[in-house]
């Protein structure tokens, strides 16, 4: 999967495009992708952060993407997910990356992580178990 096809993909979901995200690296193993501020991400309109469920819908929307052996395959059902908030996400551009960590026929477990400027720093953690179907 190139990361043209990866992203046409994510232009057809509405949520996706609601997202905002652009996917800026692929392999067979990992996905990583940015994700602009913008007034409609805003939990905390004093502090000017990312509300929670959109950094873990940002998360989820990647590693089911990461998942997909065959771009046009139905998408990945989450069959679970974790999600640790480690520090606010102020405003600026949110990048994620979603590593797979284990993948049989039917299910895969991807973790995530996502930070703002410095990938040392997280914003936030999550692990997902999606179906394969």
């Amino acid at each position: 999967m190139n990361i043209s096809d990866i992203q046409a993909r994510c232009d057809r979901v509405p949520f996706f495009r609601f997202l905002d995200f652009t996917i800026t690296q692929a392999d067979e193993t990992h996905l990583v992708a940015q994700m602009p501020f913008a007034q409609r991400h805003i939990g905390n309109p004093i502090l000017e952060t990312y509300h929670g469920g959109i950094i873990a819908s940002f998360m989820e929307a990647i590693a089911s993407i990461c998942v997909l052996d065959d771009i046009n395959a139905a998408p990945a059902k989450p069959i679970n997910l974790n999600v640790d908030y480690l520090r606010p996400g102020f405003a600026g551009t949110l990048t994620t990356r979603a590593t797979i960590t284990k993948k049989g026929r039917r299910m895969a477990s991807v973790e995530t992580e996502a930070w703002l400027e410095d990938e040392a720093k997280p914003v936030a953690k999550a692990l997902f178990h999606f179906l394969l179907v």
